[in-house]
């Protein structure tokens, strides 16, 4: 697998991470293994390979890779030094593939001072591939730098973790996003970047996805929907069924719930006396969700909408939970006089 480059001058955010990664290797340390974790889409594997450019370089300086030599114009992705490995289209990443991936890392470099590997999404590695790698980071190589990048730390084999030095990244903040917006969408409305940002929830790549897409239109859909939906059973059939295939792809479902979050923290701006969320004012929906379900209902949908993220990484039948979800939402605001406040 490749994708685009981005060198470190045209990272934004990050900037401890990354200064404490090249201070590491800096002081002399070129056998290592990283973990770098954090939520998914925050920049870790832009990170680890714009970093691998800089440590593959014969002469790199205080400004990184110089651009010049054999190594820097030797594309990264046919690098001799360079080895990377992610799941590909399979749900695990299993021992032959780990074996292949560790030929040739104990030789010494062929045009590089070091070699560098990355393991990406690290947490689906199989217990025996798991394994299999052990004693190349108990043992590096001297001249071996890994770097394991995943979202799920916790999943992976713990005497495999143990052995990492950790670097965590966290969500970028929205003025971070704002600027990458700015520079990689310039001319798109304010206003669509605005949202775009606010929804991102500090992931790089979720902004990207949301400008790259017919993103107004999925929000339209997703709105008419849900005011379709209405706590009266009043419900609009024909707009709940032109927007059943939509919202039952990734994208859509994905909007989804982040539209009905942003409903959710509306209700209580609503209750709070304050007003409701950018995306949902003008609406009478963060009224009605407000007054017309008892709080503890409010937060077992906020349970559930987390519940269908974590359960979305095991590709999970999207209509069917869209279904189970508007049953639990039904029976929020239908749940008899004793427990309406």
């Amino acid at each position: 697998m490749s994708f685009p480059e981005r060198p470190l001058s045209e990272i934004f955010g990050h900037a401890k991470e990354i200064a404490a990664l090249r201070t590491i290797v800096g002081q002399g340390l070129n056998s290592a293994s990283f973990l770098l974790w954090g939520p998914e889409g925050v920049g870790k594997k832009t990170v680890a390979t714009a970093l691998s450019r800089d440590f593959l370089c014969v002469s790199a300086g205080l400004e990184g890779a110089c651009g010049g030599c054999e190594s820097c114009r030797t594309s990264l992705w046919g690098h001799p030094d360079f080895r990377f490995l992610d799941s590909g289209e399979e749900l695990s990443i299993g021992i032959d593939r780990v074996r292949e991936f560790l030929e040739e890392t104990r030789e010494m470099p062929l045009l590089s001072p070091l070699r560098v590997g990355i393991v990406d999404q690290a947490h689906r590695l199989t217990p025996e591939a798991a394994n299999s790698l052990l004693k190349s980071v108990e043992e590096p190589p001297g001249t071996m730098l890994f770097f394991f990048i995943t979202s799920l730390p916790d999943r992976l084999l713990p005497t495999l973790r143990s052995r990492l030095l950790e670097v965590r990244f966290k969500p970028l903040p929205e003025e971070i996003l704002a600027q990458m917006a700015l520079r990689d969408f310039n001319g798109r409305p304010e206003e669509e970047i605005r949202d775009a940002v606010i929804l991102a929830g500090g992931s790089v790549t979720r902004l990207y996805e949301l400008m790259n897409s017919t993103f107004r239109e999925g929000q339209e859909k997703i709105r008419k929907f849900l005011e379709s939906v209405r706590p009266d059973r009043n419900y609009d059939q024909t707009t709940i069924a032109d927007s059943w295939p939509f919202l039952s792809e990734k994208e859509g479902f994905d909007q989804f719930l982040d539209s009905i979050e942003r409903l959710l923290l509306s209700c209580e701006r609503s209750l709070a006396g304050g007003d409701a969320d950018h995306s949902w004012s003008g609406s009478s929906l963060p009224g009605e969700y407000a007054h017309g379900m008892a709080d503890f209902r409010r937060a077992q949908l906020h349970d559930r909408i987390g519940e269908m993220r974590r359960l979305m990484v095991h590709n999970i039948n999207r209509g069917l939970a869209l279904e189970q979800f508007l049953w639990h939402l039904d029976s929020s605001f239908h749940s008899g006089p004793a427990e309406k406040q």
